[in-house]
């Protein structure tokens, strides 16, 4: 029988992070080990975490998400689990969720993700998807369906063959956040392994924060999720065309902003622009604290 390893990124969610942990330990079919990645919290998630002897944590700095679930897979990988059972501290998969994974058609070395349903209105997708012109917004969207081809909320109760971390390797912790999974979930794909949704492996998640728009200064989050989009345009269409359509994209995106009625469109505007700019220059270095348009906005609302 295949070995399971349950994988939780967590910073500073100690609430969430303590019912997520309670879920898997719940679970109809039990993981082999979990491991929490305590990306650097400050608020008693480390004093927490010392307190639970069935849990093996790692502490490191914050890393984001792609660097939590970077270090979290290789750690796994190496201990030599068969499987990884991939979630943020705030998820919360019921108790037959693993079992239905498990028990879901064998497809071969894949990449099997649970359904994430809005924990805000539970007949409603926590992230919406559109696929070859249908969209997937309702949980119903998802019925009828053995498994869901190409659709997937990765890193959201997410299960990961060994092989596949073997042939693609692990997250980019350069990408920090926000697109971290999509490149990870398109990676896979142009390796030729699938990545679906089992409908009757459900888990519960907050509604996705930028589908009404996110309002300032939240939203330098979107600088991660528009430089971090090159890496899928070329993973999708190859390096130079994908680079071109990324190109092209970024500008349409970029100055589509202005033409919103959002009260801060024009930090919007410079705001995307900073990040296609680093995309396209290969910098994937900044930081929340040094992203120049979240600096001005700071500085001009103080």
């Amino acid at each position: 029988m295949k070995t399971i390893a349950t994988l939780i990124v967590t910073y500073n969610r100690l609430s969430d992070l303590k019912v997520c942990v309670s879920c898997i330990r719940e679970q109809t079919l039990q993981s082999d080990a979990i491991y929490v990645i305590n990306n650097g919290s400050n608020d008693g998630t480390a004093e927490w975490l010392a307190e639970q002897p069935d849990l093996t944590v790692v502490t490191q700095a914050n890393l984001g998400g792609a660097g939590g679930f970077a270090t979290g897979i290789e750690r796994a990988y190496k201990d030599g689990y068969d499987e990884i059972w991939c979630m943020d501290d705030d998820c919360v998969p019921t108790p037959d969720a693993l079992h239905n994974l498990v028990a879901s058609p064998n497809i071969g070395p894949a990449i099997k993700n649970c359904v994430s349903i809005s924990n805000k209105n539970n007949e409603e997708l926590a992230f919406f998807v559109r696929l070859n012109n249908k969209d997937f917004q309702k949980v119903s969207d998802m019925g009828g369906y053995d498994l869901v081809y190409g659709v997937a909320s990765l890193f959201n109760g997410t299960l990961i063959s060994s092989e596949v971390i073997r042939a693609i390797g692990i997250p980019d912790k350069k990408l920090f956040i926000w697109g971290d999974e999509v490149e990870y979930m398109t990676r896979a794909i142009k390796m030729n392994f699938p990545v679906v949704t089992v409908p009757t492996a459900l888990l519960f998640h907050p509604p996705s924060v930028d589908r009404d728009g996110i309002p300032w200064p939240g939203a330098w989050k979107n600088y991660y999720r528009i430089r971090n989009e090159r890496r899928v345009f070329q993973n999708a269409h190859g390096n130079k065309y994908g680079f071109l359509m990324f190109m092209f994209w970024s500008v349409k995106a970029t100055f589509s902003q202005l033409s919103t009625d959002r009260k801060n469109r024009f930090y919007n505007f410079l705001l995307y622009g900073e990040a296609a700019a680093d995309s396209l220059l290969n910098n994937f270095r900044k930081r929340p604290n040094t992203i120049y348009t979240l600096r001005l906005y700071q500085f001009m609302n103080k």
